[in-house]
C-alpha cells in the first residue's frame, strides 16, 4: 500500500476518535523538571529538554506520555533508533492511546520502513475498530486493508458485519462479492453483485463484474453483454470494462468484435489479463506468432503469472512443431 494512502486514512480516522488527554502523569515534586524541559524545548535546546524530561521519567516510569515526549525530543536530536525504542515503550505502557500509534505510523513513513508501517497501521485500524465497531467508514478501511494484506477471510467477516448494520449498502455488497470472487466462491460473488444492483442499478463496477464472471463461466452471454454495455455508458474509456466486453464477444465466437474491444482496452489499461485475452484470441485465429507476442508482453508486466508462462511454453512447442513440418 502506498505510504501516502495510509497517512491520508490515518488522518481521516483519527478525526473520528475522541481526543485523548495529553496531560502527563507527573507528581508535583517533578513539575519543575518538566517545566524546565518545556522551556528548553521552546528555546531549541533539545538536549537540555531531553535531560530534564529524563529526570521526570525516572520519577514517573509508567507514563506512556513521557516516553512519547522523549521520543519526539530524540527525533529532534537525530537519534532515530533511540526514538523508535521510546515510541515502543510508550505504546507498551499505553496500548490504547492511539496518539502513540499515529506517531509511530508517521515515524515509520518518514523513514520508509514499509513493513513496520503496515504492521502499525493494522494495529491502529484494529484498535479504532474496537472503539467504534458501529462506524461503517472505519470498518471499510479495515476490510480494505485486510484485503490488501490478502487476509481474505478477515475482510469478508468485516464486510459481512457492515451489510448487517446497513442492509441497503450497495457498496458493501459489491466489495463482499469481490472478496468472494478472490477466494473462489464465485456463486456467492454473483449473488452479492446481483444484490448490489438491486440497491444501485447503475453501479458500474458491479455491472462489469457480473458481466465478466458470466463470460468466464460461459453463461448468460447476451445478458453479460448488456450489463457491460451499461457500465460503459458512464465510462466509455474504461479499459477494464472494454476488456470485459471483448472477452464476452470472444466467448460468443464473434472474434472480429472481440479483437476490436480488446485492442481498444489496451490503449487505456496495460494489464496482463488483457494481453492474455488477446493471445487467446489469436490462438483461435490460428496466428500463433501474434498470440505468443501478446503472451510475452503480458509476462513482462507480471513475471510470476503462471498462466502466461504455461501458454508460452505450450504454444512455442506447437509453433516449433509447425515450423519443422513445413520444412
Amino acid at each position: 500500500m502506498r505510504k501516502i494512502v495510509i497517512l491520508a486514512i490515518v488522518l481521516a480516522v483519527s478525526g473520528i476518535l475522541f481526543a485523548y488527554p495529553a496531560t502527563p502523569r507527573v507528581l508535583s515534586s517533578t513539575s519543575s523538571h518538566y517545566l524546565r524541559s518545556l522551556l528548553y524545548f521552546k528555546d531549541g535546546n533539545y538536549q537540555g529538554a531531553y535531560d530534564e524530561l529524563g529526570v521526570v521519567k525516572v520519577l514517573d516510569p509508567y507514563s506512556g506520555y513521557l516516553h512519547l515526549k522523549a521520543a519526539f525530543l530524540l527525533l529532534k536530536l537525530g537519534k532515530d533508533a533511540e526514538a523508535e525504542k521510546e515510541f515502543k515503550k510508550a505504546k507498551g505502557l499505553s496500548p490504547d492511546n492511539l496518539d502513540i500509534s499515529i506517531a509511530l505510523i508517521f515515524f515509520y513513513a518518514s523513514k520508509e520502513m514499509g513493513k513496520e508501517l503496515e504492521s502499525e497501521y493494522q494495529y491502529f485500524l484494529e484498535k479504532v475498530h474496537q472503539l467504534r465497531p458501529q462506524n461503517v467508514r472505519i470498518s471499510e478501511y479495515l476490510g480494505q486493508f485486510y484485503f490488501y494484506k490478502k487476509m481474505h477471510k478477515e475482510a469478508i467477516k468485516v464486510y459481512q458485519a457492515i451489510i448487517k448494520q446497513k442492509p441497503d449498502f450497495a457498496e458493501g455488497y459489491f466489495w463482499l462479492g469481490y472478496f468472494y470472487e478472490e477466494t473462489g466462491e464465485r456463486k456467492k460473488a454473483i449473488s452479492m453483485w446481483k444484490k448490489t444492483l438491486t440497491f444501485d442499478i447503475k453501479h458500474a463496477d458491479a455491472l462489469n463484474s457480473l458481466g465478466y464472471i458470466y463470460a468466464e463461466e460461459g453463461i448468460n452471454l447476451d445478458e453479460a453483454e448488456g450489463l457491460v454495455k451499461r457500465a460503459l455508458e458512464g465510462d466509455s474509456d474504461n479499459g477494464a470494462y472494454l476488456d470485459s466486453l471483448g472477452w464476452i464477444y470472444f466467448k460468443k465466437e464473434d472474434y472480429k468484435q472481440a479483437e476490436e474491444y480488446l485492442v481498444k482496452a489496451l490503449k487505456y489499461l496495460k494489464e496482463p489479463v488483457i494481453y492474455e485475452h488477446l493471445g487467446d484470441l489469436y490462438v483461435k485465429l490460428k496466428d500463433i506468432d501474434k498470440a505468443l507476442k501478446f503472451y510475452k508482453e503480458g509476462l513482462v508486466l507480471d513475471p510470476e503469472d503462471d498462466s502466461l508462462k504455461r501458454k508460452i511454453v505450450e504454444y512455442e512447442k506447437k509453433d516449433s512443431t509447425v515450423t519443422k513440418e513445413s520444412e
